[in-house]
């Protein structure tokens, strides 16, 4: 081995295990700064809601800069100018930002595991990073300590088992809607009635917009990412209902998109709907297999670029109503999204027409404040607490 083999294995393991260290610490720190937040406002209350989205601010800004530091990656964003007024993304000071919509469904493709640290971030450019849900697998509830602060991010938690996640479903976003229009419990108000199965409803006849929440729901309609395994699940399910399997995504699962869009078609401004490619995968190859967790954090290897397009549908011209006319708008939004993947895989772009799509590349910035903030906050609370009780004790000491 040479010494500049040495030295780059050397490297690569100072990083990994920093990465690890910041890892484990940040989270650690936002949970217990969560705890010491619960300790501080009464349980249900708007203001704890603002601390533990404050906290989620902070968990995304943790895990980007463990990105950054591990191998830094650049994004380059299209929109379709037919549905996203040019614009909405720009640069401010070398910085992505961006004027998108702060009530929405977001839906994509699912490549890798960390598709969705990519797609909060970009929520981050409009400053609603802390107003994101997102609808995942059950068993990641139980990861220790971030299974504890994703509850308390309200993120929804299935298990696809339809009779489960049919109250689930109905409670969690009937509460996000009815947070959105100000009449919902952060507003102070109770469900309107509660049934023997435990599915709630909300007064919606008096909406209060001046207590209104901003939402972000994000969901992969795919159900999970792409791999060997899963691509001959889902092209055994298209044989299934009759469908041709696509190349390069799975076959949508319309069912968990439809509820959402029927529980909060009330407040949803917009449908965003996000392709995304990464630099370094082939159309012979699978994201999931080469950008591993473990890849990442331990070997630094990350896409060098992340590529989004994103076109919005508005939910008035989507068939909700009506499952066979929206199973069939979804399938055909897939395969277009399908064909652009395609192109990507030939031209290593989106390649896109200048004159009907708005281009813009940057890097993955990120606010630290809140990640600095909630590093602080348990030390500073288990100070605060030591200090007192010393004082304490002088005081009873002189009695």
């Amino acid at each position: 081995m040479s010494v500049k083999q040495g030295f780059i294995r050397a490297r690569k393991l100072v990083v990994a295990v920093l990465s690890i260290i910041m890892m484990i610490f940040g989270s650690t720190s936002l949970v217990a700064s969560q705890a010491v937040f619960q300790l501080c406002y009464p349980k249900g209350s708007p203001q704890l809601q603002q601390k533990y989205n404050y906290t989620k601010k902070a968990f995304i800004s943790l895990l980007i800069s463990i990105l950054n530091f591990v191998s830094p990656s650049a994004i380059r964003i299209s929109t379709d100018n037919a549905t996203i007024a040019k614009g909405t993304f720009y640069k401010s000071n070398g910085k992505l930002m961006s004027h998108l919509k702060h009530r929405s469904i977001i839906i994509a493709n699912h490549q890798i595991y960390t598709d969705w640290v990519f797609l909060w971030w970009l929520l981050s450019t409009s400053n609603l990073a802390s107003n994101i849900f997102i609808i995942l697998k059950k068993s990641l509830e139980s990861i220790p300590i971030l299974g504890y602060g994703m509850r308390n991010f309200r993120f929804i938690f299935i298990s696809r088992r339809w009779v489960q996640d049919k109250i689930t479903l109905q409670n969690s976003l009937g509460t996000i809607d009815a947070n959105s229009r100000g009449v919902g419990p952060l507003s102070g108000n109770q469900p309107l009635r509660v049934e023997e199965d435990g599915e709630m409803f909300w007064n919606t006849n008096k909406v209060d917009e001046s207590k209104s929440w901003p939402y972000s729901l994000l969901l992969f309609p795919e159900g999970t990412n792409l791999s060997p395994t899963t691509r001959r699940r889902s092209a055994s399910f298209a044989e299934k209902v009759g469908q041709q399997a696509f190349r390069h995504v799975l076959l949508p699962h319309a069912t968990g998109l439809r509820t959402s869009l029927k529980l909060l078609g009330p407040s949803v401004e917009v449908v965003y709907d996000i392709t995304i490619g990464y630099s370094g995968v082939g159309r012979d190859t699978y994201g999931e297999m080469i950008y591993r967790l473990p890849n990442i954090f331990l070997r630094g290897e990350t896409p060098k670029l992340v590529d989004m397009h994103i076109r919005a549908f508005n939910v008035a011209e989507i068939p909700v109503d009506d499952e066979e006319e929206f199973n069939q708008w979804l399938y055909k939004v897939w395969k277009e999204k399908d064909d652009l993947m395609e192109t990507y895989y030939t031209k290593g772009s989106f390649d896109l027409d200048p004159e009907l799509d708005q281009t813009v590349v940057g890097k993955f910035n990120v606010d630290l404040k809140p990640c600095i903030v909630t590093s602080i906050v348990p030390t500073a609370f288990v100070l605060s607490l030591l200090l007192v009780t010393y004082l304490m004790y002088l005081l009873y000491s002189k009695l």
